[in-house]
């Protein structure tokens, strides 16, 4: 089962460096790999606040179980939630240095974005806490 998860977080995160290189099409090489990086850490950042405030009222009786639920639900969180908001980002960006649109546009699609997130974040700050609830259960029943 190790294998599977590990197969199913490889391929999440390639997914996610192939829509962020696709939709970077106004930077070269170098600078695909820098954004490919920033978008990364700041999905795995995001995720591990969104995965922290799940955790809020959920006692683990043990710390490395929770440790190893965190990275687990983290590792595959982080590039699902790159998948929804990096494509975009990173469209926003070669739009404007393609200047198709203006800062101040680009500004306001951020904006957008950022209000649909927000709600996005919220559910699944609820999904997590279901997730991490229903694997204590399991976990309690053995």
């Amino acid at each position: 089962m190790a294998a599977f998860i590990i197969i199913v977080e490889i391929a999440l995160f390639m997914l996610l460096i192939g829509f962020i290189w696709y939709r970077a099409e106004a930077f070269d090489g170098m600078e695909k790999v820098v954004i490919c990086v920033a978008g990364i850490l700041i999905c795995w950042l995001i995720t591990n606040v969104i995965f922290s405030l799940s955790s809020n009222g959920i006692e683990y009786n043990d710390k490395n179980v929770e440790q190893e639920v965190g990275k687990v639900l983290v590792l595959i969180f982080t590039p699902i939630n790159g998948i929804v908001v990096m494509p975009y980002a990173t469209k926003i960006i070669s739009q404007v240095r393609f200047e198709e649109i203006d800062k101040k546009e680009a500004i306001k699609q951020f904006g957008i974005l950022a209000l649909v997130l927000i709600a996005v974040f919220f559910i699944e700050i609820k999904y997590l806490n279901g997730i991490q609830n229903g694997i204590l259960e399991i976990a309690n029943k053995t």
